[in-house]
């Protein structure tokens, strides 16, 4: 098994101020009832989140800055919820992965409308892929790590690469792209977290690994 190590990284932007918190608030209400990101004028979003349209431009270059905003807190939300439950070496087998990935489908569920106008936008707005890429590149980054976690306790999988990373934060977040809907119910969501931890951590962890355990 080839040993995985990581990158520093910032864990970033602070959090908004309130107005931009206002925004990003605004922002979302008008893409769950329906809007297109396309078409929002800074009107309506300013109109939305009831601040004046040049309030508006001292927090925001353009309206690209949003889903800048939008995908940090997104991110900040599924790492507060991955220390939360994966925290502890010691504590941490499939039973709190599922836990985590509960979070996580959550997360992406109450943030649909917005993580899908980032990926519609990303097809053809080069800064927004990158805004895109960005993120799927923290939950690459939380996957190795939990895989390094993994490796400390003996418990990842003997042929685990760092690479698996990749594939499984890609696979997790089109799963949730795909198959999230406004009319899903709580029930159909645990099945998702269900199936994605399965899938996770059937590729990382070793074979009826519980944690307290070595090889």
């Amino acid at each position: 098994m080839r040993s995985v190590t990581l990158r520093p990284r910032n864990d970033g932007a602070d959090k908004p101020s309130a107005t931009i918190a206002s925004v990003i608030s605004a922002c979302e209400r008008l893409l769950n009832k329906g809007e297109s990101f396309t078409t929002l004028s800074i009107e309506q979003l300013a109109k939305e989140a009831g601040i004046a349209r040049a309030t508006f431009y001292l927090h925001f270059r353009n309206k690209g800055e949003i889903v800048r905003h939008l995908m940090a807190q997104v991110g900040r939300e599924v790492r507060h919820a991955a220390k939360a439950k994966l925290a502890n070496l010691d504590q941490f087998g499939r039973a709190e992965f599922l836990s985590f990935m509960e979070d996580a489908v959550d997360i992406q569920y109450r943030h649909r409308a917005a993580m899908r106008a980032t990926v519609e936008l990303s097809a053809y707005d080069p800064g927004v892929a990158e805004i895109y890429r960005s993120f799927v590149d923290e939950v690459v980054h939380d996957f190795r790590r939990i895989i390094v976690k993994l490796e400390a306790a003996g418990g990842a999988h003997p042929d685990v690469r760092p690479e698996v990373a990749d594939i499984l934060s890609w696979a997790t977040e089109r799963s949730c792209a795909q198959m999230l809907r406004d009319e899903d119910t709580p029930e159909r969501r645990q099945q998702l977290a269900e199936l994605l931890t399965h899938v996770v951590w059937s590729a990382i962890a070793r074979p009826a690994w519980e944690p307290g355990t070595r090889t």
